[in-house]
């Protein structure tokens, strides 16, 4: 594995940004000053081209992943929004079913209601969880469709059930679909990312070797890298830590 180090023995240390945002927040930053400079100032082994475009893929792959959890989060509340308007509407036909089979409650498995044997008698259970409520509208509405019309149960109308099982169903398809682009776009900006930090700390390592003779100075703050001096540690030793190699940087992804 290849470890690239800035002066491990100096008494400065450069440290690596970690979250996606703060790693493309350094590479816009050293884009911008290596790109200010004369031609025969910038580095020709790492070209300030070369950042930018890995800088443009990071960028690009970031705000793929944004829109698909846009879309996710969209169609998610929409769902949330249709349930809650069908809970009454639901409670209104489950009483109705009720008291039109109230003789022969077992009917109400046609209505897509569960129903059970409790010492002899039929019990009929209400549609709990989001799923039951699904599965319930969609037995309800292909049942009451079936039926004449004057036979249908007129409060809440048949259409107004059928255009909230139109609009769950099209948004938890959407939401699906927005999570499962999330997730892609995720991975795609994760590579994309940690290919530009890979970028960035290689520049750092040439420039620190062309510029300042191998010797990590301040000054290479200039181009967006965070220097800070080493701390000592607990034990009351110089407590240098090394440069992490460029492979071990993980891309940690925060909110």
């Amino acid at each position: 594995m290849l470890s690239v180090r800035l002066d491990p023995t100096g008494l400065l240390s450069v440290r690596w940004p970690r979250s996606y945002r703060a790693i493309v927040a350094l590479g816009e930053a050293y884009v911008a000053y290596e790109g200010s400079l004369p031609a025969e100032a910038q580095l020709q082994d790492i070209p300030v081209t070369a950042v930018q475009t890995a800088l443009t893929a990071a960028q690009a792959a970031i705000a793929a992943a944004r829109s698909g959890e846009q879309g996710r989060a969209s169609a998610g509340e929409l769902v949330q929004q249709t349930y809650a308007a069908l809970q009454p509407l639901i409670d209104k036909v489950y009483l109705q079913l009720k008291l039109n089979h109230f003789d022969h409650l077992s009917q109400l498995e046609e209505w897509g209601l569960d129903t059970v044997m409790n010492r002899d008698k039929v019990q009929v259970r209400k549609p709990a969880s989001q799923r039951q409520r699904l599965d319930f509208l969609q037995a309800y509405v292909a049942k009451e469709a079936s039926l004449p019309p004057e036979e249908q149960i007129s409060d809440p109308p048949l259409a107004t059930m059928q255009a909230h099982l139109a609009t769950l169903q099209t948004s938890l398809t959407e939401r699906t679909s927005g999570r499962d682009r999330r997730e892609m776009h995720v991975e795609e900006r994760d590579t994309a990312v940690a290919n530009l930090l890979h970028w960035l700390k290689l520049a750092a390592m040439v420039r620190v070797g062309v510029t300042f003779g191998g010797v990590l100075k301040s000054e290479l703050q200039l181009w967006g890298f965070p220097v800070t001096s080493r701390a000592s540690n607990s034990n009351g030793s110089n407590g240098r830590e090394e440069e992490p190699v460029v492979e071990e940087a993980p891309v940690v992804v925060t909110a």
